[in-house]
């Protein structure tokens, strides 16, 4: 009863005051993550999917300290070399993230179209390499974030107040976008991973509505993501088949004279193969669009109703 006590408290305090030790507990946790990441990077023959995870934890840390001091910049002061620094580690892990979900696409439309149709190995070559660049620019220096508070204590609202009218106007900015346009899907699932790492952090606040619309959000988010990874993946399968292509057609050009058959083979197999890969992300993209269409309305309507009952006990409280 006692910790209760205490976490309802927190939602009467001065929002900067409460939005300032948050971030610091996302700080902690990020840096943990990364000496983790580090830490597992320099063993040569460590374990691939612990090695995953812990990329996977840092990515996730990264985003919810940058979500965090986006929204609350009028409440915390922070240092620009230091925004600019985690900005520069965001934008350096998703091309990995990208390469990651592409390659496990390409893997599953590998065993659904046919199991001995070759892989295409240029994504894992990519990802590795990108980890390493993010490996050297995330070992270059630790973050050097120091919040402070901004705003006069005389204007302050409470934490719970401040909050509500954070997710108010999220909420507000996502309901348009809920539409059938892929791209402006992905722009409300931004809005949606937003409101999600505002209310993480309050789940033990003791609000009996904030973890019915944290499982709104995290569904909701989910089913974009997958949308938008399908939509991205044709997108990204040209350059991808190419890439392969060149690998091919370089080593067919070590060998003497003009290989004209090779080369038609290789050209043969690469439009096949680009063929298969864009019916399978065809098939899939349309199915995923039709379960969207047919669910939204009531996922929406769950998501709106979650969101609004949770801004009105934060208001209450």
């Amino acid at each position: 009863m006692s910790q209760w006590i205490t976490h309802i408290k927190q939602l009467h305090k001065p929002a900067d005051q409460v939005a300032c030790l948050i971030v610091r507990d996302l700080r902690k946790d990020m840096q943990k993550a990364r000496r983790i990441w580090l830490n597992k990077t320099t063993k040569p023959n460590g374990d691939l999917q612990q090695d995953s995870e812990a990329l996977h934890d840092l990515r996730v840390g990264i985003r919810r300290l940058r979500v965090w001091l986006l929204q609350s910049h009028d409440q915390i002061r922070t240092k620009p070399r230091a925004r600019e620094q985690l900005k520069q580690w965001a934008h350096g892990s998703n091309t990995g993230r990208d390469l990651e979900v592409m390659l496990g696409l390409l893997q599953q439309a590998n065993t659904e179209i046919a199991p001995g149709l070759a892989d295409i190995t240029l994504p894992e070559r990519a990802l590795i390499r990108e980890n390493e660049k993010l490996e050297a620019l995330i070992s270059q220096h630790v973050l050097a974030l120091k919040p402070g508070t901004r705003v006069e204590r005389n204007k302050q609202s409470s934490f719970a107040t401040w909050l509500a009218d954070r997710l108010s106007c999220e909420l507000e900015k996502t309901l348009p976008l809920l539409k059938e346009d892929t791209e402006t899907l992905h722009k409300a699932r931004i809005h949606i991973k937003h409101m999600r790492y505002l209310i993480e952090p309050i789940t033990s606040y003791g609000l009996e509505t904030a973890q019915t619309a944290l499982t709104q959000l995290k569904e909701m988010q989910t089913t974009l993501g997958d949308l938008h990874d399908l939509f991205v993946l044709r997108q990204r399968l040209p350059g991808l088949l190419c890439g392969q292509l060149n690998e091919r057609l370089s080593h067919r050009l070590q060998q003497a004279g003009v290989p004209t058959r090779g080369i038609q083979q290789d050209f043969t197999a690469i439009r096949n193969q680009l063929t298969r890969y864009l019916h399978w992300q065809s098939t899939h993209y349309e199915a995923a669009m039709r379960g969207w269409h047919s669910s939204a309305p009531q996922t929406r309507a769950q998501m709106q109703n979650a969101l609004n009952d949770l801004i009105k006990e934060l208001r209450n409280a």
